[in-house]
Order: structure tokens, then sequence, then C-alpha cells
């Protein structure tokens, strides 16, 4: 049975010059919205400073831990947070890792106050910034955290099952060792991939290409040209709305990739 609590962030913008913002966190028992200003007044709610990926640069922020905000809702060890954003970005976070703070990992929900404004972000062509609300993550250069996870313009959480439970179509047979590469694609392609694409249909991913049906990309393209592909599209193909970004292989390691099109391959081959 799917988890059934939820943690959402609701955000409204107001016509005019000033944006009202709310944040929701409920569950079956119950719901509570905060404004920007009641967030950034929260006790929990503090100066963070982080090497951002987004913006390529070192930034400050003042944040909440979203280990604080999981204290108020309820999420199990294996449930996973899906991360929600504005323009359909969608992806989802292991809540465990939502809740550590340690001293090589812990995420915060960045809040953008009206009064201090963000930058707008390196190649938006609105030239808005990362707000209202956006996961940051401090982290040491040993910890292993997926680029996708940095979500801008966040509107929702939802604490629910692994995608694996929610969407059967992903998994590979139990008696594939879990040492297999084929599941070490797996695991890379719920971190990275499913963000943008759905595989046969299932995922909440909408920016891309569904990469399991009608074809699988291996049916059409040349092993190592897959692998350029997911490296930098661009060095493949280009066109006008290409929204896939390059990745650099502190963000997707060689054999991350190679892991990918294995996982590829082995569902190609089991239809």
């Amino acid at each position: 049975m799917r988890h059934l609590l939820a943690l959402t962030i609701v955000c409204a913008v107001s016509l005019g010059t000033a944006a009202a913002q709310t944040l929701s966190l409920a569950d079956r028992q119950s719901s509570k919205r905060y404004t920007v200003q009641e967030l950034l007044a929260d006790p929990a709610t503090r100066d963070v400073t982080v090497d951002d990926v987004v913006y390529r640069r070192t930034m400050t922020y003042r944040a909440i831990p979203t280990a604080e905000l999981l204290k108020r809702v309820a999420a199990g060890d294996d449930d996973y947070v899906q991360a929600r954003a504005t323009d359909n970005f969608s992806i989802a976070i292991p809540a465990q890792l939502l809740e550590l703070a340690t001293a090589d990992t812990e995420a915060f929900v960045a809040i953008e106050s009206p009064a201090a404004p963000w930058p707008a972000l390196p190649r938006d062509k609105e030239r808005k910034s990362a707000g209202p609300f956006y996961i940051v993550w401090r982290t040491s250069g040993a910890a292993r955290i997926s680029s996708e996870y940095w979500v801008y313009k966040l509107a929702a959480l939802t604490v629910t099952d692994s995608p694996i439970k929610r969407w059967p179509a992903l998994g590979v047979e139990a008696s594939v060792p879990a040492t297999d590469p084929i599941r070490r694609g797996l695991d890379r392609f719920v971190a990275v991939c499913m963000a943008c694409h759905r595989f046969k249909g299932e995922g909440e991913g909408t920016q891309g290409p569904d990469l399991g049906m009608p074809m699988n990309p291996v049916d059409y393209f040349q092993p190592e040209a897959l692998r350029k592909l997911l490296r930098d599209p661009r060095s493949v193909r280009h066109w006008p709305e290409q929204k896939m970004p390059a990745f650099s292989a502190d963000a997707l390691s060689d054999a991350d990739i190679d892991a990918i099109v294995t996982w590829l391959s082995y569902k190609a081959k089991h239809r």
C-alpha cells in the first residue's frame, strides 16, 4: 500500500511586484500553511552557505533544514519524497537522505525573501530566479548527491513509496545480484533521468521523451553514440527546444553512464 501521508508545498504568486507565497505542510491528520515571513522567522531557519551547482558559485541563503520539515509529518524509512517544480520537473528523493544532518550531507529548503531576491538563473530566458523555494545541499566533496536533487522553482514535496514500488516497469528480476551493474544503472536512472523521462509510461517526468516506448534507446542508438548523448546531448544532436544538459564526470561518471546503458539493454531484452 502506498504511503498516504504527504508533505506539500504550495506556491501562490500574486499579480504585482511582490509575490505572495505560502508553504503548506500536510498529512492525513493536519495541514498548516506558512507564509514566507513566518518561515524566515522560524527558529529552525538559518543562514546557509553552499557551493551551488545550479548558480555555479557559492551562494548564501536563509533556509530551513528538510530534516526539520520532515519532523512535522510522518515518513517511513523506505519512503521517498517526490519533489515537484512549477515547470513540471519532478524527482523522487529518498526521505532518509533529506533527513540527514551530518558533517558530510544536509539538505535545506531555501526561502527567497521579497526584500532580497535571488539573481536570475543562468540561461533562464525569462530571467527568473530559483525561487520561491529551492532545495539546496551542504555537502563535502565525498558526498554523492544527484545534481537533479537541487530542485529550484520548487512547488511541492510529497512523501510516497519508492519509485520501484510505484512503477514496477522499472524493476529487474530478483535473480539479478545486488552488485550487478544493471542495478547500479537502475539506481542512477531513478536519481538522474526520471526527473525528465518516463519509462513505458511510468514516472512523472514530462520534459523529455519516454525511454521505454515505443522503442528503447538501445534499439536505435549505437552504444558509443548513446554514451555520448548521455554525457553531452549537443555532441550528438541539437534542436532549438533542447533541454537536456551535459553532465560532468562529477555529476555522472563514465561508470554510471555504462551502468545506465546496461540497464536499458537489460530492459530491452525483457520487454
